[in-house]
């Protein structure tokens, strides 16, 4: 992210609106609660391909491989066939 995230008080229920629209056009929204970063509200394909990363990071076979292979750019569908290949191995 090149710049910080928007942020809303878990004080105020107009602000969530606003939390959930910003979300649906893609932006990260922190959220404050007594003056705290609490959480974030993130658009859901985000939150899923952050999922599908560490499904992959967690898998210490799939991070070889790819450790082995030349430096390339690996895109979702190569993420998701390695988490396929993955779930098939724990499922034997």
């Amino acid at each position: 992210m090149s710049e910080p995230p928007a942020s809303v008080s878990a004080d105020g229920f107009e602000s969530w609106n606003d939390a959930v629209r910003r979300a649906e056009n893609g932006e990260v929204v922190a959220v404050i609660a007594h003056g705290r970063h609490v959480a974030d509200v993130v658009p859901s394909g985000q939150l899923e391909r952050l999922r599908e990363t560490i499904e992959v990071l967690s898998d210490p076979d799939a991070v070889q491989a790819l450790a082995d292979t030349e430096p390339v750019v690996i895109g979702i569908e190569a993420m998701r066939a390695l988490i396929a290949d993955r779930i098939a191995r724990e499922a034997r």
